[in-house]
């Protein structure tokens, strides 16, 4: 899976956003505010990477326990279908 095109990270002090930069990005929201753990896996999606791959990589860049970050990992994927940003 990978999420629609048309969004770019944006740092804002200590605060990262994704930021809709064409009209079919900006009809699922202009700015979308992200935590540390959602902006990496929002980078990661940019490419095509599985659910399994998505929590490997966010345990690995985390220090997180792979049961931790693969139900954190799902739950964040569950809010980007809902939104309508994954392909």
């Amino acid at each position: 899976m990978k999420r629609i095109p048309g969004f770019v990270l944006q740092a804002v002090d200590e605060d990262t956003f994704a930021v809709a930069v064409t009209p079919e990005a900006a009809a699922k929201g202009s700015m979308i505010k992200l935590n540390s753990t959602a902006a990496f896996l929002f980078e990661l999606l940019e490419e095509e990477h599985t659910e399994k791959e998505c929590a490997e990589a966010l345990a690995a860049r985390f220090t997180v326990e792979k049961d931790t970050a693969a139900r954190d990992v799902h739950a964040f994927l569950e809010g980007l279908k809902g939104a309508g940003l994954l392909l």
